[in-house]
């Protein structure tokens, strides 16, 4: 009888010990229960309809309704991804438009656009929920200058789903002139550019027409001396950068590169969006690819 009592009791601390591993991850050599639970280190922000960090229970959109103007904050479902029935049912067939996409980061950088006729749409797609905006003039803001949300503008890593477009656009960050820190995503060309700092440099750009109206992850990065483009977990530029580093301030945007040239508003697509301080390692970013090409089936 002992021995069973004992076995019992061992069984249950187990029981319970692993559910706590499984929901907070106490023991870091096992796999944390969100993509970026163990990669804070220098995270400026981190935007999803899915969740990305285990310890952000907020939510993760703020629509408007354009039936009426009200305005919803919208929370995951129980499969990770942003609430569709709940949002589905609030907008009752009316277009709906983001107001703000919500940093599940600890620095709370949100992305947000308070002018009614500048919010992108919202499309609330059951498989892959994104924004995308008219090319006009709808962009997101995050209100926080370049130079804070790179080292000394250089040095910064952005992972992006995106669904490409041709169009002269400008798809996210500062842009004035040839001081930039920006993409094209793509350009009217069908090439995707990376400038992650004084234009133009060379290498910069890779042929992208087989990303137009396709879902694909996009990583970019700027090292020290290197710019570095990625598309699909696959690197397609790796080259030194000599012209120089981005010397604006302005704040960072998606759909537009904030400065110049508002006829380049984006009409390229966005379902997730991450940003560090660094050029982050190998490890790490071809992890974070790896998670959002499972997760979302690219």
């Amino acid at each position: 009888m002992k021995s069973k009592l004992i076995l019992l009791l061992f069984t249950f601390f187990q029981s319970l010990a692993f559910g706590q591993i499984s929901n907070y991850n106490y023991f870091p050599s096992l796999s944390p229960s969100h993509i970026l639970d163990t990669k804070l280190d220098s995270l400026n922000f981190a935007l999803s309809f899915r969740i990305l960090l285990s310890d952000y229970n907020g939510p993760l959109v703020r629509l408007r309704r354009a039936s009426d103007n009200a305005q919803k904050d919208f929370f995951h479902a129980d499969n990770d991804i942003v609430d569709i029935a709940a949002i589905n049912t609030w907008r009752a067939g009316s277009n709906v438009y983001v107001v703000k996409w919500y940093d599940q980061g600890p620095l709370g950088y949100d992305a947000i656009q308070l002018t009614d006729n500048r919010q992108p749409r919202f499309y609330p797609s059951t498989t892959k929920p994104y924004f995308k905006g008219d090319g006009i003039n709808d962009h997101l803001t995050v209100e926080v200058g370049l130079q804070s949300l790179t080292k000394n503008g250089v040095n910064g890593t952005v992972l992006s789903i995106v669904k490409a477009s041709p169009k002269y656009q400008h798809t996210f960050g500062v842009l004035v002139g040839i001081d930039r820190w920006s993409t094209h995503i793509n350009w009217s060309n069908n090439n995707l550019y990376f400038d992650p700092g004084i234009c133009c440099n060379n290498p910069r750009y890779f042929y992208n027409l087989s990303g137009n109206n396709v879902w694909d992850i996009y990583t970019f990065i700027r090292t020290d001396t290197h710019v570095i483009s990625r598309k699909g977990g696959v690197q397609k530029i790796n080259g030194t950068h000599t012209t120089g580093p981005c010397t604006i301030n302005n704040y960072f945007t998606i759909g537009w590169a904030n400065g110049s040239q508002p006829v380049a508003h984006s009409t390229s697509s966005f379902l997730e969006f991450v940003m560090y301080k660094i050029d982050i390692s190998a490890t790490e970013y071809t992890n974070i690819e790896q998670n959002s090409i499972l997760f979302w089936g690219l």
